[in-house]
């Protein structure tokens, strides 16, 4: 089975975020001639951490970051966790000659 970043999943999100006790809201505009905007910015709020991202998907996945980090306090880079670079490697296995910006 298989899952992919799509508007259909965007729901399941946002009902898991708020079965978790998150305040949400969105920031944008409406166009000229009344729709939604296309250019969202997706809130979760909880605990006195904000949590912010262009789709619900991505939204949930910072929230992930947060459970899996579990901070006491807002303090700077709560999120960054230490280790090797794992993007650089993927890469690099993906396209092994391809310049990984080492000029």
């Amino acid at each position: 089975m298989s899952l992919g970043s799509h508007a259909n999943v965007y729901n399941t999100c946002l009902l898991i975020l708020r079965d978790r006790g998150f305040k949400m809201h969105v920031e944008g505009e409406l166009d000229d001639e009344g729709c939604y905007p296309t250019d969202l910015l997706w809130i979760a709020e909880k605990d006195g951490f904000r949590f912010m991202a262009d789709n619900p998907i991505e939204l949930l996945g910072l929230v992930g970051v947060y459970d899996h980090m579990q901070p006491s306090e807002d303090r700077p880079y709560w999120w960054r966790k230490e280790g090797e670079d794992v993007r650089d490697q993927i890469m690099s296995e993906a396209f092994p000659q391809g310049d990984a910006g080492d000029e």
